[in-house]
């Protein structure tokens, strides 16, 4: 991973702690948008794709405890932002492909 080209002091504790995190399905969540952090808008993300508040997803991003339970992602939810992660990778290959068509054409 190139961490989106930011400079890490120590990268492989960084690599170790990634590892870690990414190992259950919270922390993956959690560690995508903080890597897309600046490039993906969280709000319109989830109104586009998961179809629910920026308040709803905030709350299971950061495992808040509402009425009396920890609210986390369930698998389906997780298999549905994964799912919104590869449509959004297939328009920007799409888009991409688009632009090298006519990047010589003038």
């Amino acid at each position: 991973m190139d961490y989106l080209k930011k400079e890490i002091a120590n990268p492989e504790r960084r690599e170790q702690i990634r590892q870690e995190v990414i190992s259950y399905r919270n922390g993956a969540i959690s560690n995508a948008f903080l890597e897309l952090d600046g490039i993906i808008n969280k709000s319109a993300f989830v109104r586009d794709y998961i179809h629910k508040s920026q308040g709803w997803f905030s709350q299971r991003l950061h495992g808040a405890h509402v009425c009396c339970t920890d609210v986390s992602f369930k698998p389906d939810e997780a298999r549905q932002i994964a799912a919104a992660f590869r449509d959004i990778a297939r328009r920007l290959e799409g888009l991409a492909a688009e632009i090298e068509a006519v990047a010589d054409v003038d």
